[in-house]
Protein backbone atom coordinates (compact mmCIF):
# COMPACT_ATOMS: atom_id res chain seq x y z
CA UNK A 1 0.00 0.00 0.00
CA UNK A 2 1.33 3.32 -0.58
CA UNK A 3 2.89 5.01 2.45
CA UNK A 4 1.35 8.47 2.10
CA UNK A 5 -2.37 6.64 1.69
CA UNK A 6 -1.07 4.64 5.02
CA UNK A 7 0.14 7.95 6.98
CA UNK A 8 -3.31 9.90 5.82
CA UNK A 9 -5.34 7.09 7.05
CA UNK A 10 -4.09 6.96 10.54
CA UNK A 11 -4.11 10.55 10.75
CA UNK A 12 -7.93 10.65 10.12
CA UNK A 13 -8.67 7.58 12.07
CA UNK A 14 -6.42 9.31 15.56
CA UNK A 15 -8.42 12.63 14.65
CA UNK A 16 -11.64 11.17 14.39
CA UNK A 17 -10.85 9.36 17.91
CA UNK A 18 -9.60 12.34 19.76
CA UNK A 19 -11.60 14.65 17.66
CA UNK A 20 -8.82 16.73 16.30
CA UNK A 21 -7.74 17.78 13.17
CA UNK A 22 -5.82 16.12 10.96
CA UNK A 23 -2.65 17.46 10.37
CA UNK A 24 -1.98 19.06 6.56
CA UNK A 25 1.59 18.59 6.16
CA UNK A 26 1.13 14.83 7.01
CA UNK A 27 3.97 13.66 4.59
CA UNK A 28 6.20 15.32 6.85
CA UNK A 29 5.05 14.10 10.26
CA UNK A 30 4.67 10.20 10.32
CA UNK A 31 3.13 10.38 13.83
CA UNK A 32 -0.65 10.33 14.66
CA UNK A 33 -1.80 13.84 16.12
CA UNK A 34 -1.64 12.84 20.05
CA UNK A 35 2.07 12.81 20.07
CA UNK A 36 1.59 16.64 19.11
CA UNK A 37 -0.28 16.79 22.59
CA UNK A 38 1.45 18.79 25.43
CA UNK A 39 4.33 16.72 26.87
CA UNK A 40 3.21 17.12 29.88
CA UNK A 41 0.48 14.65 29.31
CA UNK A 42 2.28 11.47 29.88
CA UNK A 43 -0.50 9.37 30.15
CA UNK A 44 -1.90 7.32 27.34
CA UNK A 45 -4.88 5.65 27.57
CA UNK A 46 -5.54 2.05 27.30
CA UNK A 47 -7.49 2.59 23.80
CA UNK A 48 -4.33 4.38 22.50
CA UNK A 49 -1.35 1.85 23.96
CA UNK A 50 -3.73 -0.90 22.00
CA UNK A 51 -4.45 0.99 19.06
CA UNK A 52 -0.52 1.97 18.49
CA UNK A 53 0.68 -1.84 19.55
CA UNK A 54 -1.60 -3.16 16.92
CA UNK A 55 -0.42 -0.48 13.95
CA UNK A 56 3.21 -0.85 14.68
CA UNK A 57 2.64 -4.87 14.61
CA UNK A 58 0.79 -4.78 11.10
CA UNK A 59 2.14 -1.60 9.85
CA UNK A 60 5.22 -2.39 8.09
CA UNK A 61 7.25 1.10 8.33
CA UNK A 62 9.58 0.82 5.31
CA UNK A 63 8.83 -1.53 2.45
CA UNK A 64 11.63 -4.07 1.24
CA UNK A 65 11.19 -1.99 -2.19
CA UNK A 66 11.85 1.28 0.31
CA UNK A 67 15.31 -0.27 1.77
CA UNK A 68 16.27 -1.80 -1.24
CA UNK A 69 16.16 1.51 -3.07
CA UNK A 70 17.90 3.32 -0.48
CA UNK A 71 21.61 3.99 -0.10
CA UNK A 72 23.07 2.53 3.26
CA UNK A 73 22.89 5.35 5.24
CA UNK A 74 19.19 5.74 4.92
CA UNK A 75 18.46 2.30 5.24
CA UNK A 76 20.56 2.20 8.40
CA UNK A 77 18.75 5.30 9.98
CA UNK A 78 15.16 3.59 8.64
CA UNK A 79 16.21 0.53 10.65
CA UNK A 80 17.60 2.80 14.11
CA UNK A 81 13.92 4.34 13.90
CA UNK A 82 12.02 1.38 13.73
CA UNK A 83 13.60 0.11 16.97
CA UNK A 84 13.63 2.83 18.69
CA UNK A 85 9.97 3.18 17.53
CA UNK A 86 9.37 -0.01 18.77
CA UNK A 87 10.97 0.72 22.36
CA UNK A 88 8.79 3.44 22.40
CA UNK A 89 5.38 1.48 22.06
CA UNK A 90 6.54 -1.35 24.64
CA UNK A 91 7.17 1.29 26.88
CA UNK A 92 3.96 2.75 27.31
CA UNK A 93 1.97 0.80 29.72
CA UNK A 94 2.18 3.37 33.49
CA UNK A 95 1.93 0.00 35.07
CA UNK A 96 4.50 -1.84 34.35
CA UNK A 97 7.74 -1.34 35.17
CA UNK A 98 9.79 1.42 33.68
CA UNK A 99 12.98 -0.28 32.44
CA UNK A 100 11.42 -0.38 28.64
CA UNK A 101 10.91 3.14 29.38
CA UNK A 102 14.82 3.77 29.96
CA UNK A 103 15.59 1.38 27.05
CA UNK A 104 13.42 3.59 24.73
CA UNK A 105 14.90 7.10 25.90
CA UNK A 106 18.21 5.22 25.11
CA UNK A 107 17.84 4.32 22.09
CA UNK A 108 15.78 7.40 20.88
CA UNK A 109 18.63 9.28 22.01
CA UNK A 110 21.00 7.28 20.11
CA UNK A 111 19.08 8.18 17.15
CA UNK A 112 19.29 11.37 17.29
CA UNK A 113 22.84 11.46 18.56
CA UNK A 114 23.79 9.68 15.08
CA UNK A 115 21.62 11.35 12.71
CA UNK A 116 21.00 14.81 14.14
CA UNK A 117 19.94 16.32 10.68
CA UNK A 118 16.85 13.72 10.00
CA UNK A 119 13.05 14.85 9.69
CA UNK A 120 12.52 12.52 12.41
CA UNK A 121 14.80 14.34 14.79
CA UNK A 122 12.07 16.81 16.74
CA UNK A 123 9.63 14.12 16.19
CA UNK A 124 11.37 11.88 17.95
CA UNK A 125 12.63 14.66 20.99
CA UNK A 126 8.90 15.16 21.57
CA UNK A 127 8.97 11.45 22.24
CA UNK A 128 11.74 11.54 24.65
CA UNK A 129 10.12 14.30 26.71
CA UNK A 130 6.62 11.95 26.80
CA UNK A 131 8.77 9.04 28.05
CA UNK A 132 10.92 11.20 30.54
CA UNK A 133 7.15 12.56 32.07
CA UNK A 134 5.95 9.14 32.32
CA UNK A 135 8.94 8.29 34.07
CA UNK A 136 8.51 11.52 36.50
CA UNK A 137 5.32 11.06 37.12
CA UNK A 138 5.64 7.27 37.82
CA UNK A 139 8.76 7.89 40.35
CA UNK A 140 6.38 10.30 42.04
CA UNK A 141 3.43 7.39 42.15
CA UNK A 142 5.49 5.05 43.99
CA UNK A 143 6.55 7.34 46.72
CA UNK A 144 2.71 8.43 47.27
CA UNK A 145 1.55 5.19 47.64
CA UNK A 146 4.57 3.96 50.33
CA UNK A 147 2.71 7.47 51.90
CA UNK A 148 -0.55 6.21 51.76
CA UNK A 149 0.28 3.03 52.84
CA UNK A 150 1.46 4.93 56.13
CA UNK A 151 5.13 3.12 55.33
CA UNK A 152 7.06 6.40 56.24
CA UNK A 153 10.16 5.42 56.05
CA UNK A 154 10.19 4.37 52.52
CA UNK A 155 7.66 7.37 51.29
CA UNK A 156 10.67 9.36 53.04
CA UNK A 157 13.38 7.89 50.89
CA UNK A 158 11.53 8.05 47.50
CA UNK A 159 10.45 11.50 48.01
CA UNK A 160 13.87 13.00 48.53
CA UNK A 161 14.93 11.12 45.82
CA UNK A 162 12.20 12.23 43.55
CA UNK A 163 12.56 16.10 44.48
CA UNK A 164 16.47 15.28 43.62
CA UNK A 165 15.86 13.85 40.23
CA UNK A 166 13.11 16.14 38.99
CA UNK A 167 13.83 19.35 40.87
CA UNK A 168 11.79 21.20 38.20
CA UNK A 169 8.57 18.54 38.75
CA UNK A 170 4.85 19.57 39.13
CA UNK A 171 4.95 17.46 41.32
CA UNK A 172 7.40 18.76 43.82
CA UNK A 173 5.20 20.71 46.06
CA UNK A 174 3.83 18.05 46.78
CA UNK A 175 6.64 16.09 47.42
CA UNK A 176 8.06 18.50 49.73
CA UNK A 177 5.01 18.70 51.63
CA UNK A 178 4.27 14.70 52.01
CA UNK A 179 7.84 14.95 53.09
CA UNK A 180 7.29 17.43 55.86
CA UNK A 181 4.20 15.16 57.14
CA UNK A 182 6.52 12.49 57.17
CA UNK A 183 9.29 14.05 58.92
CA UNK A 184 6.76 14.91 61.89
CA UNK A 185 5.31 11.16 61.59
CA UNK A 186 8.90 10.05 61.88
CA UNK A 187 9.56 13.02 65.22
CA UNK A 188 9.40 10.84 68.14
CA UNK A 189 12.61 12.94 69.55
CA UNK A 190 14.51 16.33 69.45
CA UNK A 191 17.02 14.80 66.69
CA UNK A 192 14.29 13.87 64.04
CA UNK A 193 12.32 17.27 64.88
CA UNK A 194 15.17 18.91 63.34
CA UNK A 195 14.54 16.95 60.00
CA UNK A 196 10.69 18.21 60.31
CA UNK A 197 12.42 22.04 60.98
CA UNK A 198 14.60 21.73 58.06
CA UNK A 199 11.76 20.26 55.24
CA UNK A 200 9.91 22.96 57.08
CA UNK A 201 11.63 25.74 56.49
CA UNK A 202 12.59 24.69 52.61
CA UNK A 203 8.37 24.62 51.82
CA UNK A 204 7.82 28.21 53.32
CA UNK A 205 10.57 29.51 51.43
CA UNK A 206 9.38 27.60 48.35
CA UNK A 207 5.73 27.93 48.09
CA UNK A 208 5.27 30.96 50.09
CA UNK A 209 1.47 31.09 48.96
CA UNK A 210 0.45 27.49 50.34
CA UNK A 211 -1.50 29.25 53.31
CA UNK A 212 -3.50 26.06 54.14
CA UNK A 213 -0.93 24.01 54.04
CA UNK A 214 1.65 26.50 55.67
CA UNK A 215 -1.58 26.84 58.59
CA UNK A 216 -1.41 22.69 58.86
CA UNK A 217 2.14 22.78 59.41
CA UNK A 218 2.63 25.43 61.74
CA UNK A 219 0.59 23.76 64.37
CA UNK A 220 3.02 20.57 63.61
CA UNK A 221 5.87 23.15 64.07
CA UNK A 222 4.67 24.44 67.42
CA UNK A 223 3.90 20.60 68.41
CA UNK A 224 7.65 19.85 67.91
CA UNK A 225 9.18 22.95 69.82
CA UNK A 226 7.92 21.11 73.03
CA UNK A 227 9.62 17.90 72.52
Amino acid sequence: MNKKIIFLSLFIIFACYKNQHVLKNYDSHIFPPFFHRNPSNSHFSENEISILKNVFKNWNFFSKKDLSNSNGHNSEENHLFKHGFNEFIHSLNFDLDQTKTRTAIDTLNQFIAKYPNSKKVQEIRNIIVKLIKKLEKKDYYIANTYFFMHKYKAASIYFKDFIKKYPKSIYKEKALYKTCIITYKMADNKEKALDFFDNYQKYVKLYPDSHSKIKKLKTYYKELLKL
